[in-house]
């Protein structure tokens, strides 16, 4: 009778891979770059603490209270930076770089014990893929595939929109120009969706010529 093969005692490690890989693009000065590393927290306050919300984010942010299509940055010199993103009523993706191994934490120590406690988070860091679209080119791209005004007067630095891109749903937020001051916009989608959405923005110049 043949023996089998002793089982291993060590189980196979497993490495994260970001849905479209770090995929990279750049055609005519125009880039489409997958953003990778990046923690995203579902957060969204309980009933009665709204209010307690809004305080404490204006205070973390220093930029005012969350608004429904505004994009709050906190860059805090030596220390983590995120970003607040609306992404339903009342309901925000609080975004950072992080290591990914339990953002929930790592959401609660940038929030703080107390607000976190007044708070539903759910981890929403795999759910989505998330492209950076810059360059001279880029509003020109967006025009031909999302319904929207991106222009600079109807989508200035850190507006945010939910919208759709063909026939998929995405969201887009306005970043800060780059260091060319290019636009620079950042696109997402459902991860399930991910090389469509890929697809459809590709199939745009300057992307295909």
């Amino acid at each position: 009778m043949a023996k089998s093969a002793p089982m291993s005692k060590t189980p196979p490690s497993l490495t994260a891979q970001s849905p479209l890989g770090g995929y990279e693009m750049v055609a005519d000065g125009t880039s489409l770059i997958e953003v990778t590393g990046l923690s995203m927290v579902s957060v969204a306050p309980l009933a009665g603490s709204q209010g307690a919300f809004q305080t404490a984010m204006a205070k973390l942010f220093k930029t005012g209270s969350p608004k429904p299509s505004a994009t709050m940055a906190l860059d805090r010199s030596g220390k983590q930076k995120c970003i607040l993103m609306p992404s339903a009523q009342n309901q925000w993706f609080l975004c950072f770089d992080d290591d990914g191994t339990n953002p929930i934490d790592a959401a609660k120590a940038l929030l703080g014990k107390s607000l976190s406690k007044q708070m539903a988070m759910t981890d929403q860091s795999d759910s989505w893929v998330v492209l950076a679209l810059s360059g001279p080119q880029s509003r020109e791209t967006l025009a031909r595939i999302c319904p929207i005004d991106c222009s600079a007067s109807a989508m200035p630095i850190g507006t945010t929109a939910r919208t759709s891109m063909e026939h998929l749903g995405a969201i887009i937020t306005r970043r800060p120009d780059g260091g060319d001051h290019q636009p620079c916009f950042w696109l997402l989608s459902a991860r399930s969706s991910a090389a469509s959405f890929l697809h459809t923005i590709t199939g745009s110049p300057p992307f295909r010529n």
